[in-house]
């Protein structure tokens, strides 16, 4: 046993612990101490999520800098009325639209974020399993006032009937608690109340006890598969979001890129139903020309004259449909929608050196390796064992409920020593609390949709591999596709070129036919447009096939390795 003085330290010191506590507990220590433990929660699972990265933050970029970017000094003839808005803008190559979308994306953002309060909500699940301990107390001042009846009765009678009475109560509470993943706890708890009279017959009462207690469930809630079942669904489902986090990476990179080459797109077309509004008005004027001569009739002059209307409909429409989707495009990376940006045009000279050659694996290696490295696949296998387990935990809760408890209670000493306990006069109690399961109506319905989920999860994954199967064949078909249209639409450019040519020949020496001139130009223009579309659609859909197939690694930057060998 203690002695009082050092009894009387110890609680000074806990006081002063306590104390200093709080005083440096701010509102910050408590930011720093959740994302330091979050952030460990993340990084013990990276290694089991191929392509992940222990690099996340939630902690929002600041604006994003382009100042360090090249800048565009010309003017564009093709944008009419816009042919002067990207002076001055800064020139994105596509790694750096990568870059930015990862850093100031509010769409990649919020994804990190949901990340983070998985991992944020696993903690607790964590520290229940952890002592956990508790200090409560509390002090009352309480007096009673002298009544104006007492006062006159006293001046009457000359007697002293009542006097006004002061006293303190005070109380503590030490406790601490531990859960154990058998499905047991044990609890500990010092308290302490304290009296004391400031008038009148000054005296201190003083009255406390230490009590420590164990329970254990027997049959319902008893083993650590069923009491630990909160913890593991809690540990899988930050593992899953990690995996939906990783295919997100890939996903999004994919719809960058995509968005990227879709302007570059929208930018070539403007450019090419320019140079054919051009052509069809340099023709126009030739037929004027050759109108004013007698050569041709006004019908004849006014098909070229509708035709270039129609083209320059066109063109007017490209540039509106470009300017959109850069706008859009900037919303996309997180950029503020006053940026002035405009995109690398190299970018797409080097998509088309590379070709369009396809990956080299067939329609069934492709199926196979979907299968084997889908993260979301992983993840639907792994929700069907999750079922199971539910079922287990259900048919527990179906059980008698049995549990042992101990208790051991310590009294106070009353010897007039505010916190001596007597450990001579402990009591000790054991028992058994047993209830029959008579009220089951609604644990059996819990069991009985336990049974139905894990069915549902069974046919769900079993769909998820066939829909994965069949958006490889898609995209199989959809490169296919796309090689097929470049072939031909190259022919097509090659075609039309003669046409223009020979019809121009023949327009200068007065034989040509208005028609000829009018349709070779168009369908050379819309060749022109649809070859670079074919080229475009076939790099856009080889990166989303590495992406269904899970072989398309995305760095923090948001730049990417695909294929088995192949790396960008």
């Amino acid at each position: 046993m203690l002695s009082k003085s050092m009894k009387l330290i110890a609680k000074i010191s806990v006081v002063l612990l306590a104390g200093g506590a709080l005083v440096s507990c701010t509102a910050n220590s408590y930011r720093e101490g959740a994302d330091q433990e979050t952030y460990e929660a993340i990084a013990d699972k990276t290694n089991l999520v191929p392509g992940m990265t222990q690099r996340i933050g939630i902690n929002e970029e600041k604006d994003a800098d382009l100042s360090s970017l090249p800048t565009n000094e010309d003017s564009f003839e093709f944008l009419d009325n816009e042919a002067d808005s990207e002076i001055g803008a800064n020139i994105l190559s596509l790694n750096v639209a990568l870059d930015l979308a990862f850093q100031h994306s509010q769409e990649y953002q919020t994804q990190k974020e949901a990340l983070y309060l998985e991992a944020l909500a696993l903690t607790f699940d964590r520290y229940r399993y952890t002592p956990i301990f508790s200090a409560v107390g509390g002090a009352d001042y309480q007096w009673d006032a002298e009544d104006q009846f007492v006062t006159d009765m006293q001046a009457l009678t000359g007697m002293s009937v009542l006097s006004t009475s002061e006293r303190v109560d005070a109380s503590t509470s030490l406790g601490a608690r531990y859960l154990l993943k058998g499905g047991g706890a044990i609890a500990l708890n010092l308290t302490n109340n304290f009296t004391r009279f400031l008038t009148g017959d000054i005296s201190e009462f003083g009255a406390g006890a230490l009590i420590g207690s164990f329970t254990q469930p027997l049959l319902r809630d008893f083993g650590s598969d069923i009491e630990t079942e909160t913890l593991m669904q809690a540990e899988r489902d930050l593992l899953y979001r990690l995996r939906d986090f990783t295919r997100f990476r890939k996903t999004f990179a994919v719809r960058v890129a995509s968005s990227y080459y879709s302007v570059l797109l929208n930018r070539e077309t403007a450019r090419n139903n320019y140079a054919g509004l051009l052509a069809n008005n340099l023709s126009l004027e030739r037929e004027r020309a050759f109108q004013a001569e007698g050569l041709r009739t006004l019908l004849q002059v006014g098909r070229l004259e509708q035709s270039s209307l129609q083209q320059d409909l066109r063109w007017t429409s490209s540039i509106t449909r470009y300017k959109r989707s850069l706008d859009d495009f900037k919303i996309l990376l997180g950029l503020k929608a006053q940026e002035n940006i405009s995109l690398d045009d190299n970018e797409m000279i080097l998509i088309s050196e590379t070709g369009m050659d396809s990956p080299d694996l067939s329609l069934e290696q492709a199926m196979d390796l979907a299968v084997q490295t889908r993260l979301d696949l992983y993840n639907g296998l792994d929700r069907v064992q999750d079922r199971a387990r539910k079922i287990e935990v259900a048919a527990n809760a179906l059980k008698p409920g049995l549990d042992l408890s101990l208790v051991a209670r310590v009294p106070d000493a009353n010897d007039g020593d505010l916190g001596e306990l007597d450990f001579e006069n402990a009591l000790y109690s054991a028992g058994l609390d047993f209830e029959l399961p008579l009220d089951t109506k609604l644990d059996r319905n819990s069991y009985r949709r336990a049974l139905i989920d894990y069915e549902v999860a069974t046919r769900n994954y079993l769909l998820d591999m066939d829909n994965i199967k069949l958006d490889v064949v898609d995209l199989w078909r959809r490169m296919n596709q796309a090689r097929k249209n470049y072939d031909i639409n190259l022919t097509s450019v090659q075609i039309n070129e003669r046409r223009v040519e020979e019809a121009e020949l023949r327009a200068e020496l007065g034989l040509g036919d208005i028609q000829d001139t009018v349709d070779s130009q168009n369908d050379l223009t819309a060749a022109q447009t649809d070859l670079i579309s074919s080229i475009v659609d076939h790099n856009i859909s080889k990166l989303e096939f590495w992406r269904d197939l899970g072989l398309l690694y995305v760095d923090d930057s948001g730049q990417w390795e695909e294929g088995v060998n192949e790396s960008r």
